[in-house]
């Protein structure tokens, strides 16, 4: 199993006035960005073998959005303490 958790930023520093998403839009494109990565994730990590008697994989996504650039900076981090699996599904991710 795995459990994918958000930690999302929007970086109002140095926004512009006439921005390209209103914050309706901007809540939008960030809830269908969270569809995504975790749809992708699950695909990606699907086939790991995680033992029967292990807690689920947890994968937090980190990153911050900016209203200035209009870009998202993401990062993965896996909590596991099964190194084994945090190897696996590091490979997994990158392919």
């Amino acid at each position: 199993m795995i459990d994918v958790q958000f930690d999302i930023n929007i970086n109002e520093e140095h926004s512009v006035e006439d921005r390209l998403l209103d914050p309706t839009e901007l809540a939008m494109m960030i809830d269908h960005t969270k569809a995504t990565i975790e749809k992708q994730l699950h695909n990606k990590l699907a086939k790991l073998n995680i033992p029967a008697d292990e807690q689920p994989l947890k994968v937090v996504v980190s990153g911050e959005y900016s209203l200035e650039t209009e870009q998202m900076d993401l990062a993965y981090h896996f909590d596991t303490d099964n190194k084994q699996l945090l190897l696996q599904a590091v490979m997994a991710l990158n392919h």
